[in-house]
C-alpha cells in the first residue's frame, strides 16, 4: 500500500520551491498526497540528511520539507528529495546557491529583523476604551499597560497636540510599564480626542480614546457602549504630531 501510494506521490512530485520565513529557508516539495510512513530523504550535496535542531525534516498532507534552520553560507549547494517506491526512486533537486541563495538568504534576514521589531517595539497591552462619557466636576484617570525592549517613550496628546501637564493633567509612568493619565475635575472644554503614543527605535502604536464631558443635570450623551480601543501602529521613523 504505501509502496503503491509512493509510485503515485513520487509521480506527482512539484519541482522543488523555496519558502523563507522569520526562522528558516524551507524547501518544499508538493504532491497529491504525503505521509512520513513513505520511504523519503533529503540529500545535500548528495550527502544523506539525518532530521537535528538545523535541518528539520518533515511534511504535512501534500507536501514534504526541509526546513534550513538559522541558515549560513555553509548550506549553500545542491538539494535532492527522493521518494523510493520499491522500484524506483523519484528524485527532484534544487541548487541553492548563487543567486538563489543570496535572494533567499536576503528574505530571510529581512523576516527575522521585521519579527524581531514586531516582539520588541512599543505597545499598549489593553485597558482603554475607544470612548468615555463622564459628567463635569468628575475626575477622570485613564490607565493601561504598556511594553517594549528597550523600555518605551510614552506620550500623551490631546487633539494631536501636546498635553501640558499640571495640577489639571497629571501623568504617571510605573516601572516603565504601568501608565496613568488623570483629568482632575473635568469639564466641557476636556472634551475631545485623546492619543497615547508608546514608541522605542523598533516602532510603536497609539491609541485613540473620545472623551464626552456633560453637566450636571443634562441627559447623558447618548452613545454606543464602549469598547476596547484598538491601537494603529507607528512606524519606526515616525515623528509626533506636533511636530
Amino acid at each position: 500500500m504505501i509502496l503503491a501510494l509512493s509510485r503515485v506521490c513520487g509521480a506527482s512530485a512539484s519541482p522543488l520551491k523555496i519558502l523563507c520565513t522569520p526562522d528558516e529557508i524551507r524547501l518544499q516539495c508538493f504532491m497529491k498526497y504525503f505521509t512520513e510512513e513513505m520511504k523519503v530523504n533529503w540529500y545535500h550535496k548528495d550527502a544523506k540528511i539525518a532530521s537535528s535542531e538545523h535541518m528539520r525534516v518533515g511534511g504535512s498532507e501534500e507536501m514534504a520539507w526541509l526546513k534550513i534552520c538559522e541558515p549560513t553560507e555553509k548550506d549553500k549547494g545542491r538539494y535532492t528529495f527522493e521518494i523510493f517506491d520499491g522500484k524506483n526512486n523519484h528524485q527532484r533537486s534544487l541548487d541553492l546557491s548563487g543567486q538563489a541563495f543570496d535572494e533567499a538568504f536576503a528574505e530571510f534576514q529581512q523576516l527575522k529583523a521585521a519579527a524581531f521589531a514586531e516582539r520588541n517595539r512599543g505597545k499598549v497591552l489593553g485597558g482603554l476604551p475607544d470612548v468615555v462619557t463622564i459628567m463635569e466636576g468628575k475626575t477622570l484617570n485613564l490607565t493601561c499597560t504598556v511594553f517594549g525592549n528597550p523600555d518605551p517613550d510614552v506620550v500623551w496628546f490631546k487633539n494631536d497636540r501636546d498635553i501640558e501637564l499640571s495640577d489639571h493633567f497629571l501623568v504617571k509612568v510605573e516601572q516603565a510599564k504601568y501608565v496613568s493619565m488623570t483629568i482632575k475635575g473635568v469639564t466641557s472644554e476636556d472634551s475631545g480626542k485623546y492619543s497615547i503614543h508608546v514608541k522605542n527605535k523598533y516602532g510603536g502604536e497609539k491609541i485613540d480614546v473620545t472623551v464626552s464631558v456633560y453637566k450636571h443635570g443634562e441627559k447623558i450623551p447618548d452613545v454606543v457602549l464602549p469598547q476596547q480601543a484598538k491601537p494603529k501602529l507607528i512606524p519606526a521613523s515616525a515623528s509626533s504630531p506636533s511636530q
